[in-house]
């Protein structure tokens, strides 16, 4: 039994009650674990809560792949990006799916002026850091499966339908990137929305933004049958 323990990459804390802290001594002891027994991933998801919560284990690997989630419910691309030796680089998976950017638009909803961002603001941080994500997957071997957002239903928020839009400028951005770079891009959001093109489906979601086990099923096939179509099986 090997009884030196391996070198681990550890971003550390980000600040107080930041959402990125909320997994991070879990994630660092299970990233310590992967790299001590030299376990193979064949697929990582990595992202906010609608990867933190989706039982991904259930869904998928079921022909023997091995599946990681490393999802932070509240995270936002800056800090994803913070994270992303850690939680992907290091443990080299195959293909690294990812699916971030909502919790950067909360930005829009800001109490205080000066926490406040404007949509352009907002669409060039998503659009940049996934693309650093992307690139850096790239430079170490691993594929890089990009994801859009999902669309939103949440009334009480004012300045939902902005939201909406701008969830649409974000996939729209991912998208054309995604043609250029020669990315995989799965298109949830289409999938998802009402006749609108906007909103999202109310039967997939109780709170207008987390998919229940309907809105989890649908993507899954979405996603499975992206990949298919690329030659790839994630069981």
């Amino acid at each position: 039994m090997d009884t030196k323990r391996p070198a681990v990459i550890r971003p550390g804390m980000f600040g107080i009650d930041a959402p990125a802290d909320r997994r991070r001594h879990e994630f660092d002891f299970h990233n310590e674990a992967l790299l001590h027994h030299r376990r193979a991933i064949d697929f990582l998801f990595f992202g906010d809560s609608i990867t933190h919560w989706w039982d991904v284990a259930t869904y998928f690997g079921k022909d023997g792949h091995a599946v990681v989630n490393r999802g932070i419910g509240g995270d936002t691309t800056p800090h994803a990006l913070r994270r992303f030796a850690a939680d992907v680089l290091q443990l080299r998976p195959a293909y690294v799916i990812l699916l971030l950017g909502i919790n950067n638009t909360w930005a829009l909803d800001e109490w205080l002026p000066e926490d406040r961002k404007s949509a352009e603001e907002i669409e060039h941080e998503v659009v940049s850091d996934l693309q650093q994500m992307t690139a850096l997957s790239r430079q170490h071997g691993i594929v890089p499966i990009l994801c859009s957002l999902l669309p939103t239903r949440m009334d009480r928020y004012a300045r939902n339908g902005e939201r909406n839009e701008l969830v649409v400028r974000i996939n729209a951005a991912l998208s054309a990137y995604a043609r250029s770079a020669d990315v995989i891009y799965v298109d949830y959001h289409s999938h998802m929305t009402d006749s609108d093109g906007l909103t999202l489906r109310a039967e997939l979601a109780d709170d207008g933004l987390h998919p229940h086990v309907i809105g989890y099923d649908l993507m899954a096939r979405v996603l499975c049958e992206t990949l298919a179509r690329h030659g790839i099986s994630i069981g």
